[in-house]
C-alpha cells in the first residue's frame, strides 16, 4: 500500500486509516456540538479470513466510539443514555477495492500535537457461545462476558456483539468502563449477514 506499510494493518488505537473520499466519524451534542469519535481499533479482515463468521473475507473493518471520558476526560460530552445514540458509534467498512487508496488520519489538537493514543498489536479472538468465558478478554463476535438483562434495551433486543472492549490500563493511559466494565458495539443479526455496518449501537456496562 502506498505511503506506509503500516498502512490498513490491524490494531488498537494509533490512527485509523480511511480513504480520502471518508469523512472522520463525528458525534452530534444536544447543543448541535460536533464531537469527534475515538478511533479504538481496525481489523484487516483478511487476517481472520480463515475464521468461521460472517464478516467479509476482505477489506478493512474501522471501530470508533465517543469513549474519552472513558479514558479519563471528565470534561468531555458522553451519552447518559444505556442504548447510545446512532452517531455515538461507528463501525467503517472498507471495501477491498479501496484498501489501495488508504490514508493514515492524523488527528491534531489546539496546538497541533497528535492526540491518537500509541498504536497497539490487535489481540482478540473471534469466539463462539462455546467459548469459556471466564476471562473479561477484548472479543470479537461473542457472547457478552457481563449483560445484566436477558436482553439488550430497545431499539437493540436480539441483536449480537460486534466487539467486546474491557476496561484497560497501561503506562500511558487507562480505559475504565465504570468499575472494571465493558463496551459493545452491537448489531444486528440480519445487517451482520448482509455485511452492512452502518447501524452500528454502543452500550457501556458496568461490573
Amino acid at each position: 500500500m502506498p505511503g506506509s506499510s503500516l498502512l490498513g494493518r490491524s490494531k488498537w488505537w494509533g490512527n485509523p486509516d480511511l480513504p480520502p473520499t471518508a469523512d472522520y466519524p463525528v458525534a452530534i451534542d444536544g447543543e448541535g456540538e460536533e464531537h469527534t469519535l475515538t478511533f479504538v481499533c481496525q481489523i484487516n479482515l483478511a487476517d481472520i479470513a480463515h475464521a468461521d463468521t460472517p464478516l467479509p473475507k476482505e477489506g478493512l473493518l474501522l471501530f470508533f466510539a465517543n469513549i474519552d471520558y472513558f479514558l479519563g476526560d471528565t470534561s468531555s460530552w458522553c451519552s447518559g443514555e444505556y442504548i447510545w445514540g446512532a452517531d455515538e458509534t461507528r463501525v467503517v467498512y472498507v471495501r477491498p477495492d479501496d484498501m489501495a487508496s488508504l490514508v493514515e488520519n492524523v488527528l491534531v489538537d489546539e496546538n497541533n500535537n497528535p492526540i491518537a493514543l500509541p498504536p497497539r498489536p490487535l489481540s482478540f479472538v473471534e469466539s463462539s457461545e462455546d467459548d469459556d468465558l471466564d476471562e473479561p478478554y477484548d472479543r470479537l463476535l461473542c457472547q457478552p462476558y457481563l449483560m445484566p438483562w436477558d436482553d439488550w434495551d430497545a431499539p437493540c433486543q436480539g441483536w449480537s456483539v460486534l466487539l467486546q472492549v474491557s476496561s484497560d490500563e497501561a503506562d500511558d493511559y487507562a480505559l475504565q468502563f465504570f468499575d472494571e466494565g465493558f463496551f459493545y458495539f452491537l448489531i444486528d443479526p440480519a445487517d451482520l449477514e448482509q455485511g452492512r455496518f452502518d447501524n452500528v449501537r454502543g452500550t457501556v456496562v458496568g461490573m
